[in-house]
């Protein structure tokens, strides 16, 4: 979004971008990271991975890592950790160890955790929070019966990541599986494209805020199953071989 913005004001050739993140790549899964690294290698930013931060010096405008590297910048744009709501920490509980599948609490009896508090092994997207919230209720419900909770949620994570000049890419993945080509949300039809980029996989992101407050919000259904749906994706060649 940085290129698009420098670029259409006609100075991004006078600015230098990079991408400092403490993963191995820009994503959290190989596939992504191959497709999205291209993508930084086409629009020519700099991608520096491994980086775990300890400090912003903001006098002399660098960041460091715990082994000692610095990365100079004059415009520093950061994310903050994902932690969980402040009354969860006051609570005692803290970083809440959860059940990857059921999403129960493992040390405390009738809680279940969603969103940033847990230590699922998923992205802290909302598309992650919402697919949790649907299995939690389910759950809930069975447990109010005398039954016991689904090990459902298979960590199915939906995420569209603007590449600028309203184009984005959208994956969708989950523990086990890698971002797969196909379309979403209707196999075969889309109408959005999975790990391509294209144009209406902007407006389909554009569209959602609408979509959220509107429909999501007031409990309506979607056409979105929180656990992740293989019908309409093409495997690699090598992994179907």
């Amino acid at each position: 979004m940085a290129d698009w913005f420098y670029g259409v004001n006609g100075v991004r050739d006078d600015i230098t971008i990079e991408f400092v993140t403490p993963n191995t790549g820009i994503f959290t899964k190989p596939i992504a990271t191959k497709v999205l690294s291209v993508a930084a290698e086409e629009k020519e930013i700099l991608v520096t991975p491994n980086f775990d931060l300890t400090e912003v010096n903001t006098e002399e405008g660098y960041l460091e890592s715990a082994k000692g590297d610095r990365v100079d910048y004059d415009l520093l744009i950061s994310t903050m950790p994902n932690l969980g709501a402040e009354y969860v920490e006051t609570s005692g509980m803290g970083y809440v160890f959860t059940d990857h599948h059921t999403l129960k609490a493992e040390k405390y009896d009738n809680i279940y955790v969603v969103g940033d508090a847990t230590n699922v092994p998923t992205s802290k997207a909302g598309s992650v929070a919402h697919y949790e919230a649907e299995i939690i209720v389910e759950n809930i419900i069975l447990e109010i019966d005398g039954q016991e909770p689904k090990p459902a949620f298979d960590g199915h994570s939906t995420c569209f990541i603007v590449s600028g000049y309203e184009k984005a890419y959208l994956f969708d993945f989950n523990y086990k599986t890698e971002p797969l080509p196909g379309k979403f949300p209707f196999p075969g039809l889309g109408p959005f494209d999975l790990v391509g980029e294209s144009y209406v996989n902007y407006w389909g992101k554009m569209m959602f805020k609408w979509v959220y407050w509107n429909l999501l919000l007031s409990g309506n259904e979607l056409p979105l199953e929180p656990q992740m749906n293989m019908a309409g994706k093409s495997w690699p060649r090598s992994e179907a071989a």
